[in-house]
């Protein structure tokens, strides 16, 4: 098991600083060739056995035709653990650029500088790893439409939704308000015609 060699030459108390200030060491593990990885990515993007290359190398192809540098790369073997993908994928992604899709038999791991974290982590879900060329344009697909997505219009939409949804509301609660009926005042109710109902002392007629 080998650290990234960002961390090389580092004392102790380096160390604890760079510790408290990431989440993580990127571990990579020892039998991973990560300049022999490099090397084949600098050729055409691609580092994976013969039968999966056409197909990886037609996404990135594709990739690179809408504006966005892909690289990928095969594993063989599993990893003992599923954040070494990742961690394999941040190791090459900073000598490379762009976005890495690591694959492993049973899971991947990425790192982007063109995608966020988000866009990766909802593109990787429910994807095809057994057949990575499959599951390469399955991340390209997904990462790219979500990037196609008008978050500008959706909010401003969303605001005149909430607009008109206020207005109508306060629309409907004075129509209630007029419809119903009104009651009258107490001194209304006391004054009748022809002063039926009127007990007050100025209306009673003079004593004969």
């Amino acid at each position: 098991m080998s650290f990234d060699p960002a961390f090389a030459g580092t004392g102790p108390t380096d160390l604890r600083g760079i510790l408290h200030s990431a989440p993580a060491l990127t571990v990579i593990p020892d039998d991973i060739d990560l300049r022999a990885i490099e090397k084949n990515l600098a050729d055409d993007h691609v580092d994976a056995p013969a039968d999966d290359t056409p197909g990886l190398l037609r996404v990135v192809s594709e990739a690179k035709s809408s504006g966005h540098d892909m690289y990928f790369v095969v594993l063989d073997k599993a990893q003992p653990k599923f954040t070494y993908y990742r961690d394999i994928a941040t190791a090459l992604q900073k000598q490379t650029g762009g976005t890495v899709v690591v694959f492993g038999p049973d899971t991947v791991g990425t790192a982007s500088d063109d995608f966020s974290r988000v866009q990766l982590e909802q593109a990787q879900d429910n994807l095809t790893v057994s057949q990575p060329a499959q599951g390469a344009q399955q991340m390209l697909d997904r990462m790219t439409v979500q990037t196609q997505i008008p978050w500008t219009v959706v909010t401003l939409v969303l605001i005149a939704v909430v607009a008109v949804a206020a207005v109508v509301a306060r629309v409907l609660q004075v129509r209630r308000r007029g419809a119903e009926p009104a009651v009258p005042a107490a001194a209304d109710r006391d004054v009748t015609t022809d002063g039926v109902g009127d007990t007050s002392p100025e209306s009673s007629p003079p004593p004969r």
